[in-house]
């Protein structure tokens, strides 16, 4: 991509995102890159009529789509949706709807893209200030793999691979996106220097907000568990889950991953894994630096 072209970020929001997308987000786009800014949304709620406008705002220029299904639908159905509608090329940018971009930090990620080649299927940006401990190669930035919240994706590989798995509807989609990358050939990087503020783990969760991620990240946990590793390693995290959490929590979780998830699972576990593809513990897919 040169300087003053046109660079494809999707955003996926709700309701309550709207305020926090317009007023924060947006405005911290145009610095974040020297291209202009061509920023893709969607409220995941079809029934809300609470919606980021279309237009030009300062210097990004926003398209909200229309989310056309009958219910709210999940994080991967609605990015691969938006992907679909445009088909950006070489690569396009996800974010968060809670996050602000930094100054040049989307140049960063393409510097990193351009310098590593095709073979970068996903470049992470890091997450400040609440950012968990993240393994990488300080030499390759190799890592296991890359959070959702705010990276650059290879469009090539986005497609060919069709995009985020859609069975898990919310959490662990980016795990699951590259470990596919890793199974197919392509690298997974994080780029310490292009960094985005994002505050999902800080003060500002909405209430209740932190039920519902642990209820589907359990079930996710599981359900990765089953995709890439079998039915015995599912059952070995059912067992980790029963210890550390409640069993009303572990019971729906698992009532949910049988009934909702396990049954969208089509492929079986694959024959050989690379070393990147790892769960260190349900939940934890890379060791702590």
């Amino acid at each position: 991509m040169t300087e003053g072209g046109s660079l494809t970020v999707q955003c996926v929001y709700g309701a309550d995102d709207v305020a926090q997308v317009a007023g924060v987000l947006i405005p911290s786009l145009e610095a974040a890159s020297h291209s202009q800014i061509e920023f893709h949304t969607m409220n995941y709620d079809p029934a809300s009529s609470n919606r980021i406008e279309s237009g030009l705002i300062g210097g990004v220029m926003v398209r909200d789509f229309t989310n056309n299904s009958r219910i709210p639908t999940g994080f991967a159905e609605n990015h691969n949706y938006l992907f679909r509608q445009t088909k950006p090329s070489p690569f396009f940018i996800i974010i968060n709807p809670d996050c602000i971009a930094t100054e040049s930090c989307f140049d960063t990620l393409i510097s990193r893209k351009t310098l590593t080649g095709d073979k970068a299927a996903i470049v992470e940006s890091r997450q400040w200030p609440f950012e968990h401990p993240k393994e990488y190669d300080p030499a390759s930035l190799e890592t296991p793999w890359a959070s959702g919240a705010c990276a650059l994706i290879d469009s090539e590989f986005f497609g060919a691979v069709g995009g985020f798995a859609e069975e898990y509807f919310l959490y662990t989609e980016d795990v699951d996106l590259s470990w596919r990358a890793w199974l197919a050939g392509y690298r997974v990087l994080y780029e310490p220097d292009a960094v985005v503020i994002h505050f999902a783990d800080g003060p500002h969760r909405r209430p209740g907000e932190v039920s519902a991620e642990v209820l589907y990240s359990i079930s996710n946990d599981i359900a990765l568990a089953h995709k890439f590793f079998g039915e015995e390693a599912a059952q070995a995290a059912i067992r980790t889950y029963e210890k550390r959490e409640g069993p009303e929590l572990v019971a729906a979780a698992v009532a949910r991953y049988l009934t909702e998830v396990k049954p969208l699972i089509s492929s079986e576990p694959p024959a050989s894994l690379p070393p990147q593809v790892k769960i260190i513990e349900p939940g934890r897919y890379h060791e702590l630096r």
